[in-house]
């Protein structure tokens, strides 16, 4: 049952279109939404999980798709947030047909007032595809959702239904990620450049893996379109020694190429990765050759993307092992604490 919260107007949901013929799969509904958002996560797809119809998600912030890309006769279409102008003669389009179109809005996205006290470029974002767009909007929708009794209040002429917040249940069953983590300094440029297709494929063998790096905004750039990854801004040594002292890492990184700068490196990233009860894979080369002791308190590997791959995607799923080796390391660095 969609689950919407009454009081505010008893106004049902849109009529889906007729149903389809027996043995045909039930038409579509059309989610069109700036790309995986929490609105849509939180409000919008519980909202439509009644029924059994398939939810087919669109991305707005790309133009609409060709009419074949789509499962003919949608019984409804919901606008998530917002309808950027290439989008609205495709919408009307589907309106035309006889398609029952909803807006859904998660903030006060339609007062002027409310829009001027956003930062920059946010305010220009909702102004071009949300504020200016509200007569369009009105005119082609058929149903509004709002998230809030008070936005219900303020837009009371829509008659909007406000939806009810809720969860997806496998975010709250999954099971805790396995941290890996990469912590060199805007000096390993070269390391992070040979680090990514490793974190390719090892994401797509191991989905519960999730990666931290460091880095400055060109890292982020780079890395923001590969999924389950966290750039973070470069410490000073003291914000850093902080973090990683409360912080807990399952599988830390040094990887290490071949450079006469790189050999007057010192093994403190055993001691890094020890503080963070992490197990450590080391470039089998100076420093770490001869101070890590192979298979016991860390792993030394060769320049070979793929061993690096299966030395991750093993550890993900051997927590014993992990234990282990993390263990040894640990013990080691405080037998050499002063």
């Amino acid at each position: 049952m969609v689950n919407l919260v009454s009081g505010i107007t008893n106004q049902p949901l849109p009529a889906p279109m007729p149903g389809p013929a027996a043995g045909r799969p039930a038409s579509a509904r059309l989610v069109i939404a700036p790309g995986d958002t929490a609105s849509a996560a939180y409000m919008v797809r519980h909202a439509l999980d009644a029924g059994g119809a398939p939810v087919v998600e669109l991305d707005s912030r790309v133009d609409p798709p060709a009419g074949s890309a789509i499962p003919p006769a949608p019984s409804l279409a919901v606008v998530v947030r917002y309808l950027p102008r290439r989008w609205l003669r495709w919408v009307a389009g589907l309106r035309g047909q006889g398609v029952p179109v909803v807006y859904f809005m998660d903030d006060d996205l339609m007062d002027p007032d409310a829009v001027a006290e956003l930062p920059e470029p946010y305010r220009t974002r909702v102004r071009r595809d949300a504020l200016r767009q509200r007569k369009r909007i009105e005119a082609v929708c058929t149903a509004f959702w709002v998230s809030t009794p008070q936005l219900a209040r303020k837009y009371a002429p829509w008659q909007p239904r406000v939806v009810d917040p809720r969860p997806p249940r496998a975010s709250l069953l999954a099971e805790p990620p396995v941290w890996v983590c990469y912590h060199g300094s805007a000096s390993h440029r070269a390391e992070l450049d040979w680090l990514l297709p490793v974190m390719q494929q090892v994401q797509a063998r191991a989905p519960a893996v999730r990666f931290e790096v460091f880095g400055d905004h060109a890292v982020y750039a780079r890395f923001r379109a590969l999924p389950r990854v966290n750039v973070l801004h470069p410490m000073s040594w003291p914000n850093y020694l902080d973090y990683t002292s409360g912080t807990r890492r399952d599988i830390a990184l040094a990887p290490l190429l071949p450079s006469r700068f790189n050999a007057g490196r010192g093994p403190t990233k055993f001691l890094d990765f020890s503080r963070m009860h992490a197990v450590g894979l080391y470039a089998d080369l100076e420093p770490y050759r001869g101070f890590v002791r192979d298979g016991l308190d860390g792993l030394l590997l060769p320049p070979d993307p793929l061993a690096w791959v299966q030395a991750v995607v093993g550890l993900a799923a051997d927590a014993p092992r992990r234990a282990r080796l993390a263990a040894a390391a640990r013990e080691r660095a405080l037998a050499l604490a002063y």
